[in-house]
């Protein structure tokens, strides 16, 4: 058993979980259920951690884990629709209001 990442956001160290588990990689998360008080999230060692079953897993993990966390930022902006105007938000390809697509978007 090795610990591949700590996070006082036990959501976080959840989504890495999901992450190796899809890799193919097990791994449980020790500190799961742990005390959620104020005094123990300001501390790391209080904190959830993302363990690999299999020693032999550590690198692998690591390096997908590392990848995430290293990624460039893809992050869009809010969008205003063409054609009635409203504020769309960044992750929708077309207006929730009338269907029109994203400017940039073409339909498939």
């Amino acid at each position: 058993m090795k610990e591949v990442f700590v996070h006082r956001d036990p959501t976080r160290v959840g989504f890495f979980r999901s992450v190796l588990e899809e890799a193919g990689i097990p791994c449980f998360i020790r500190g799961e259920f742990g005390s959620t008080s104020l005094a123990s999230r300001k501390s790391i060692f209080f904190s959830p951690a993302l363990c690999v079953l299999h020693d032999h897993d550590e690198e692998r993990a690591r390096e997908i884990l590392d990848d995430l966390l290293n990624a460039p930022s893809t992050e869009e902006r809010d969008w205003n629709c063409t054609g009635c105007e409203e504020a769309v938000p960044a992750n929708f390809g077309s207006c929730w209001n009338c269907g029109a697509l994203r400017p940039g978007l073409s339909e498939e």
